[in-house]
């Protein structure tokens, strides 16, 4: 029940992250994007909400909390830093808050257990 619960609120953050990152560069006060980045954000939020109502939010969970450590991680690496600011325009804010919420994401699908349907 968590899963489906943080999923949901998740899809939801991001739905509103993205359409907000659609008309500013920055939302929050805090958080750049870009129009690349505010699509994947509303793809990402309406398919968390979807799946966060149905059987599938702990595959969401560990979906997206892979990308977003890997976006985080990738903004702190001198190499990848110049490519994930001009593709994605994350700041150092945005590459925090991916580290953090991938990382409850992963902790969240790890520890809970897919809601399956028994048939008898």
């Amino acid at each position: 029940m968590l899963a489906r619960r943080f999923a949901t609120m998740l899809g939801a953050f991001l739905l509103i992250e993205g359409v907000w990152g659609m008309f500013s560069p920055v939302v929050f006060g805090v958080l750049t994007t870009n129009v690349v980045h505010a699509t994947i954000h509303i793809a990402l939020g309406i398919a968390g909400i979807w799946m966060g109502r149905s059987e599938m939010a702990r595959g969401y969970l560990l979906s997206v909390g892979i990308l977003l450590l890997v976006v985080g991680i990738l903004r702190f690496i001198p190499a990848m830093s110049g490519i994930v600011v001009s593709i994605l325009n994350v700041n150092v804010a945005v590459a925090w808050l991916n580290i953090i919420v991938g990382a409850i994401s992963l902790g969240i699908a790890m520890t809970s257990k897919e809601d399956r349907a028994v048939v008898v």
